[in-house]
């Protein structure tokens, strides 16, 4: 392999490398944002539907089991609310980020530096269709640095 090559292998490296750690960094704060989500949505709705379906039935067996010194009925409304805006909140922060968009690019854009890389280091394609396919492929690393 000649040293252009080995240059273009080194950068592909390191453009994995990159890839890997925004992968290590983002990924975990993703899925527990969308459990935060998820549980806190179901919260709320559990939180309503007991007054809901219930009716005075339900908030005079929950007051005879806790008391707040405020009437139920208003910690209910207020812990619902409270969770409901966990979930809109962390849903936000997923949709304003284009969170979920941006690791799959990452995935994508990781696997097809891993097929070239295999390609160069195996002699399977020059290094002018190579460095192409590399610039294309950095494309969908933009956001990864």
């Amino acid at each position: 392999m000649n040293d252009d090559a080995n240059v273009l292998l080194e950068k592909i490296k390191i453009k994995r490398r990159e890839a890997a750690d925004y992968l290590n960094k983002h990924e975990p704060r993703q899925s527990r944002l969308i459990i935060l989500s998820i549980v806190a949505g179901a919260l709320a709705a559990a939180l309503t539907a007991g007054p809901g379906v219930g009716g005075g039935g339900f908030i005079e067996l929950v007051q005879g089991v806790v008391t707040f010194g405020i009437p139920v009925w208003q910690v209910l409304c207020l812990l619902a609310t409270l969770f409901s805006m966990a979930a809109v909140i962390s849903n936000g922060i997923l949709k304003s980020g284009n969170m979920t968009d941006k690791i799959a690019r990452t995935r994508g854009g990781d696997a097809k530096l891993e097929g070239l890389q295999t390609l160069l280091e195996l002699n399977q394609i020059n290094l002018q269709e190579a460095s192409s396919l590399y610039t294309q492929y950095l494309t969908e690393l933009s956001h990864v640095r």
